[in-house]
């Protein structure tokens, strides 16, 4: 099993991306000791937009000063919806000899023009590339059979599926992902499956991975990441002489918060966007009458978060 560290990109939504770079360098320095993981995600390469902090629009001075801190490659992370669509305003292997990995989301409406966007890229970058599907559960047979015919025209390198609600149940599904696995490793590509904990279904999922024939996934320390978090490292790593990771928990934790409520549960069960949760959260719903208002939600709106919904404006 192939393994990325997304603790600073995805974790980076939890606090806007701003991360002090005393953390990071630190963090960085802690996370040499585990060989298993191959690519440690910094963040978004030059988005705007949605957050301000400086790792979701990491730029050439700030990726080659974190180059220096290092000695694992390092992934970096755009949205296809959302970035440059001219090669040369990103990174290339050539100028970093870190980059090791850039991969791309991609959503449905974007797979054609995304796909040749990534054989692009790979030329001018020179090194690894993953297209990554997310909000899965919301991906019917055919658009999944359709995202895997896309990927195998591309030269991507990997073809992630993401969890993005946290509502899969990969033993429910393994004979169908074991399908869709098999044509991705045919066509030249490694398998991975990003896995998000809203249902506590991470850990779960994780030791069906193999089953399902995917080769690669991501973790987080204290499961770190967007909405209700993600695969916890501390879960899949044996730990015996590098319990020092854990530290940064206690140092660190004012960086490792998290949203702890019911309501991720509730959006897990409806395969809704983990933002509805937040929300209800800081608003003080109670998780009964959230569960009702979700009813309410369908269609695109599953996938994309609309503000007003919890505010009946």
């Amino acid at each position: 099993m192939k393994y990325i560290d997304v603790t600073l990109r995805d974790g980076g939504h939890q606090h806007g991306f701003n991360w002090p770079l005393r953390f990071v360098e630190r963090y960085l320095g802690s996370i040499n000791s585990f060989e298993e993981i191959e690519f440690v995600e910094l963040g978004y390469w030059k988005q705007s937009g949605k957050f301000d902090g400086p790792f979701y629009s990491i730029d050439e001075k700030l990726l080659s000063s974190i180059c220096k801190m290092t000695k694992k490659k390092i992934s970096i992370m755009v949205d296809y919806h959302y970035c440059s669509h001219n090669v040369e305003d990103f990174p290339s292997n050539l100028n970093f000899n870190e980059l090791g990995l850039i991969r791309v989301c991609l959503r449905k409406e974007d797979i054609d023009e995304g796909c040749k966007f990534v054989n692009q890229l790979k030329k001018y970058a020179k090194c690894k590339l993953s297209i990554n599907f997310f909000n899965i559960t919301n991906y019917d047979e055919d658009d999944l059979a359709y995202a895997c015919e896309g990927a195998a025209a591309s030269t991507a390198d990997f073809m992630y599926f993401a969890d993005t609600h946290g509502a899969l149940d990969l033993e429910e599904k393994l004979e169908m992902f074991k399908g869709y696995t098999k044509l991705i490793k045919e066509a030249g590509m490694i398998p991975g499956l990003h896995l998000h904990d809203h249902s506590g279904k991470a850990y779960f999922n994780y030791r069906n991975l193999s089953k399902a024939g995917f080769e690669a996934t991501d973790v987080s320390l204290g499961g770190l990441g967007k909405g209700l978090g993600n695969l916890r490292l501390e879960h899949v790593f044996d730990l015996r002489g590098r319990d020092h990771i854990l530290d940064h928990l206690i140092i660190d934790k004012d960086l490792f918060n998290m949203p702890s409520g019911p309501y991720g549960v509730l959006t897990a069960r409806d395969s809704i966007t983990d933002h509805y949760a937040v929300e209800a959260e800081r608003l003080g719903i109670t998780p009964s009458e959230f569960g009702a208002r979700l009813e309410g939600i369908v269609g695109p709106l599953k996938d994309n978060y609309n503000s007003k919904l919890l505010r009946n404006e």
